[in-house]
Formats: structure tokens, C-alpha cells, sequence
């Protein structure tokens, strides 16, 4: 009989040996993904990257995954900041655009200055590497809510000087010097070129932000395993512990500013390039939220989850552009939710069909009544929609009724997150999935650009409950 080892955690412990007993499809990709080393997956992920302009030639769905990968840079050295040595930059796009600006000042007839692109990528990295000690010097002594609202106050003065700074009296120059080109950016920026290539196509820029990614992502890992990424870690935990440790938590902080800024501004730069000028409005506070909806969704810290939430957060919004497809996938997870958060298995079935069942008495009361009151749906050209919109009565004034419902489903959803009795909590599920229904064919699907909003705070909201970790991110386990 064994006994518990006093001072061991047994869950820690036990851990390993719990990977190698788990079994299905989430066991064996647990146990493959310890065993095959980072570079392993670098050149897994960079081949089948590689293979997309081969299986396609659709320029948007090319277009979409250089955002993707871009996007992921660009998380990777928020994800330093924030996510390792856990500091709250709320300035972090500002760099972004530093590094835009700077290429654009190096390589464009703005200025008159032509480098070659990698003389210029490297005075980028320096550049915005710079300008993350300058801002990180101030911050020393700040620490939550007061280091998020300097940093925030940086990144919209970088958007106020980008916007204003193109009339600026200078000595020596008797009329006004544009220093940015204001509102109006600036335009024909010189493509990326090594070695003789020029990129001049999506399907280049694309290629040439997985390699980068790639890159990234390797000296990002070795800097994690590193001395000073553990020495981040254990500053994010607890800061006054590193620094009674002998850690020296401002040079700590001013190093993690600093490579942030690297990336970020290096990401710039390429975004730069890619888009061919640069204007103020690149940089406002959407693209932060973007950043940060990604390091969070992912799991902060995760160098995986970093890649995950680039591939849901810029995808999964340009799939919902899409009304057809955006109407299969949703119908599939409304079905895969159901299956998965209802247990036993059966009775989401039994609510599935219970739910159809209603819907076909529903319309057979309501439309006979009143026929002329109601209108066919329209057909999208996918299955599934198209049988959703043969089922469902869709009235003549589809807008109004569609608001009201919308509003009805928010007050349902709330009522029924508070049931506590199983039996009625399916019972009220019924009409909440009817008028979900009704809501996505009668104004959701109708605004794409509400939809994505909707759907990436609903995302997060639920992963706040469910999953504060992220997706990806590690549970902390204290060992006592």
C-alpha cells in the first residue's frame, strides 16, 4: 500500500503518467506533441503552409492566411510582453505603426530614400526596439492599471502625431514640412525584395510571412527556455518575490519592452510593404483589441495558443463575409455546442428534435392563419440554410420582428444560464434555440459586419467562463 509522500504534490507528480494513459484522439495528440521538438512542428506547419498556394489559387483565401500569419507576428511580441513578463501594454500597436512609418521613410519617393529592403528591415528592428526602451524607461515604476493607462496614452499620441504632423514649421524652412502625410499616408512604398526577388504578388508576401513566422516563433521558444524568459515568468508571477531573489526586475522589464517593440515594429514594416503605403487609421485601437482578443483567446504565454488565435480571430471573421458558409458552419456549431454541453448525449438529440418538431407546428398555425403575411427564404446555395429557411417562417417585416427577437433571445439567454434544474433547463432551451434561429436568419446573417463584432464577444465572454486560461494556455498548479 503506497502511501503520499508528505511536501509532493500527487497531481503534479502524476501528471506524466495521466499523458500517457489518456486515450482518444486528444490523448494521442498530447503524447505526439511532446515527443516531436518545436523545429519538428516549424517545418510540419512551414510545409503545409508552402502546399496552400499549391491547392489554390483563390487570392482571398491567399490573402487571408498572409493576415493570418502577419497578425501572429505581430501577437508574438505582445505576447512577450504581456504574456511572459506580464506587463500590460496598452501602447503596443504603436510601435506596429512606428515600424510601418520608419520602412516608409526608407523606402518610398516620400523621402527620397531607397535602401535595400534588409538594410532597412534591420533599421526598423532598432528603431521601434528604441523606442520600446524609451517608453518602457518611464514605466518603471508603474505597475497595473497606471502602466495600462501611459502606455495608452503613448499609442494614441503616436495616432494623433501620424495624423497631425504633416504642416509642421521647422527652422530653416520657410513653409511647412509634411513629416507624415496626414491623414492621406503615404503612398508607393518600394516591395520587399532579397537577393534579386521582389515580392510582388499576395502569394510572395504570404510566403514571405511564414518564413518569417517561422523564425520567430523558433527564437521566441529558445528565448522562453532561456535564463531570461524564466526570469520573466517569475517576475509576472510576483514581482516583489524575483526582485528579493536578486532578479533585476528594470532591466527585466526595459528588455521585454524593447523585444516586443522589435517585433512589432519588424511586423509593421512587413504590413507596410505588403499594403504598399501607410495611413494613421492602420494604427487606431480596433487593430489592439484584435492583438489582444488573439494572445487571450489563445492562452497567454503560448506560443501554440499565439497561432490558434491568429487562425480564429482574423479567419473566422472574413468566413462570416460569406453568408452561406458563415450559415453552414454556424448550424454545425449550435449542433457541436449542444453535443457538447448537454450530457447525456440523448437528450440533445431528444431537444434537436423536440426544437424541429415545434418549428414545423409553429409555422403550419402561424402561416396558415395568415399566409401573405409571411415570405419564402431566399435561397444561399448550402444545404443546410436552405433547409433552415424552408422550415422557418420568415414574416414580411422581417427587420422589426427580427430586432424585438434579438432582444427577447439576450433576456432567454439569461434565464436560462440561471435555471438550475436540468429538466426545465432543456424545457426552456426550446424556444431560446428557436429564436436563435430565427435571429441568425433574420438579422445576422443579413450584417456581416455587426455578426463579427457579436461573434468575437460572445467567444471571449464564453472562453472567460469556461476556459480563463485560453485555449491553449496552462493551468497553474501550484506545488505546495
Amino acid at each position: 500500500m503506497s502511501r503520499d509522500k508528505i511536501g509532493v504534490d500527487q497531481w503534479v507528480e502524476q501528471y506524466d503518467q495521466r499523458v500517457s494513459r489518456a486515450g482518444g484522439l486528444s490523448g494521442f495528440i498530447d503524447r505526439i506533441s511532446r515527443r516531436l521538438p518545436v523545429w519538428g512542428w516549424l517545418v510540419v506547419m512551414v510545409a503545409v503552409g508552402f502546399l496552400l498556394p499549391v491547392v489554390t489559387d483563390n487570392i482571398f483565401v491567399i490573402l487571408i492566411a498572409g493576415s493570418i500569419a502577419l497578425m501572429a507576428i505581430l501577437s508574438l511580441g505582445l505576447n512577450i510582453v504581456v504574456g511572459y513578463a506580464g506587463l500590460l501594454d496598452l501602447g503596443f500597436v504603436a510601435f506596429y505603426g512606428i515600424g510601418a512609418y520608419t520602412y516608409a521613410y526608407l523606402s518610398s519617393d516620400f523621402t527620397g530614400v531607397h535602401f535595400p529592403t534588409w538594410a532597412t528591415l534591420l533599421i526598423v528592428v532598432v528603431i521601434s526596439g528604441f523606442f520600446g526602451l524609451l517608453l518602457g524607461s518611464p514605466s518603471l515604476r508603474l505597475i497595473g492599471d497606471y502602466l495600462a493607462i501611459v502606455t495608452l496614452g503613448f499609442g494614441q499620441m503616436f495616432t494623433q502625431l501620424a495624423t497631425s504632423l504633416n504642416r509642421v514649421d521647422l527652422p530653416g524652412h520657410d513653409k511647412p514640412v509634411d513629416l507624415t502625410g496626414g491623414p492621406n499616408g503615404i503612398l508607393n512604398l518600394d516591395p520587399l525584395s532579397f537577393l534579386g526577388f521582389k515580392a510582388t504578388s499576395g502569394v510572395h508576401y504570404y510566403l514571405i510571412y511564414l518564413v518569417v513566422l517561422a523564425v520567430m516563433v523558433l527564437v521566441i521558444y529558445h528565448l522562453y527556455k532561456s535564463r531570461i524568459g524564466r526570469a520573466w515568468r517569475a517576475m509576472r508571477e510576483d514581482e516583489l518575490a524575483a526582485e528579493a531573489m536578486g532578479m533585476p526586475t528594470r532591466r527585466l522589464k526595459l528588455q521585454a519592452f524593447a523585444v516586443g517593440a522589435a517585433i512589432a515594429g519588424l511586423s509593421g514594416a512587413l504590413f507596410a510593404a505588403r499594403q504598399g503605403s501607410v495611413f494613421p487609421s492602420n494604427f487606431d485601437t480596433t487593430l489592439l483589441i484584435t492583438v489582444y482578443a488573439i494572445i487571450v483567446l489563445g492562452g497567454l504565454g503560448s506560443l501554440p495558443g499565439v497561432l490558434l488565435g491568429a487562425v480564429i480571430m482574423i479567419a473566422v471573421p472574413d468566413i462570416l463575409r460569406n453568408a452561406p458558409l458563415a450559415g453552414t458552419l454556424f448550424y454545425i456549431a449550435v449542433v457541436i455546442g449542444l453535443f457538447a454541453a448537454i450530457k447525456p448525449r440523448w437528450q440533445a438529440l431528444a431537444l434537436i428534435v423536440v426544437v424541429v418538431l415545434v418549428g414545423f407546428i409553429f409555422r403550419t398555425v402561424v402561416v396558415g392563419a395568415n399566409p401573405s403575411a409571411f415570405i419564402m427564404g431566399q435561397p444561399t446555395g448550402a444545404i443546410i440554410s436552405d433547409a433552415v429557411r424552408g422550415w422557418l417562417p420568415i414574416p414580411e417585416v422581417a427587420t422589426t420582428i427580427g430586432n424585438y427577437a434579438f432582444a427577447v433571445l439576450i433576456v432567454a439567454v439569461l434565464v436560462v444560464s440561471r435555471i438550475k434544474s436540468s429538466t426545465w433547463r432543456l424545457v426552456a432551451l426550446v424556444p431560446t434555440l428557436y429564436l436563435l434561429l430565427f435571429v441568425w436568419e433574420t438579422r445576422l446573417v443579413e450584417e456581416p459586419s455587426i455578426t463579427r463584432l457579436l461573434f468575437v464577444g460572445v467567444l471571449l465572454m464564453v472562453l472567460m467562463i469556461y476556459r480563463p486560461n485560453g485555449l491553449l494556455g496552462q493551468r497553474r498548479v501550484e506545488i505546495v
